[in-house]
């Protein structure tokens, strides 16, 4: 069970649920640790499944409440044609991936909604999930903490798939806790980071860096916005990266 004595989750206006600090955190400070809720080999998606339909109803409502954007998010805030052709033809074919895997499996079950509850769950798992050593695992509370292009907490799953959260700066009560869901943040454009989160993400970024030019280079071809954002889990966006 996640430990979230210093945190709490809210729902705001225009940016979904997000976590909240309760208390101040000190660079270094653990704001949270919590194990998976589901594993599964990271190279063999079905298992996702098969442990998803094993799990106990709490655990399937916990993975059922967790992002999955919708295939259109942010895709508005696009300028470019173009820029936004390629991310509508990148999710489309993740997207037939995901249909294809779901249908192959609801084979072996009974009802007609098999099917569209896989692909939902696949989604869930291509938005949450994190990496840790061959495995992927979900964590519900881990996932409500929004991203940041300047985040206020680092994460880590390198100690027995459990999710670490520790504050890479001081963390007032009061302020947002986000992380990132990027590998490369330093090295790479606004235009970039912004082009990964909305194809892989399905959000368009629009966190206090994105949203001003930042050292890595601006907006760039396409990928400038028509401001907004609201079409992900929050300020910064909806699902998560690789742990």
């Amino acid at each position: 069970m996640a430990t979230q004595k210093g945190f709490h989750i809210e729902h705001v206006v225009g940016q979904g649920r997000i976590m909240r600090a309760s208390r101040r955190y000190e660079p270094g400070d653990t704001v949270l640790r919590e194990p998976p809720c589901l594993t599964w080999p990271h190279d063999d998606a079905e298992q996702l499944i098969s442990s998803f339909m094993c799990a106990s109803a709490d655990v399937q409502a916990a993975v059922l409440d967790m992002a999955a954007p919708d295939a259109d998010a942010g895709l508005s805030c696009i300028v470019s044609d173009h820029a936004r052709m390629e991310a509508v033809a990148e999710r489309a074919a993740r997207s037939a991936e995901r249909s294809s895997l779901a249908a192959r499996m609801a084979e072996a079950y009974d009802g007609p909604r098999a099917a569209d509850l896989f692909e939902h769950l696949l989604l869930i798992g291509d938005i949450n999930a994190h990496a840790f050593g061959k495995r992927a695992g979900l964590f519900p509370i881990a996932a409500k903490a929004n991203h940041s292009c300047s985040p206020n907490c680092g994460h880590s799953t390198r100690v027995g798939g459990e999710m670490h959260y520790f504050a890479t700066c001081t963390i007032e009560a009061g302020d947002e806790i986000v992380i990132s869901y990027l590998d490369q943040l330093w090295s790479t454009t606004r235009e970039e980071r912004r082009r990964v989160l909305l194809t892989q993400k399905l959000f368009y970024c629009t966190c206090p860096r994105c949203s001003r030019a930042d050292s890595g280079g601006g907006g760039g071809a396409g990928i400038g916005g028509r401001g907004g954002g609201g079409d992900g889990k929050g300020g910064g966006g909806g699902g998560k990266g690789g742990g």
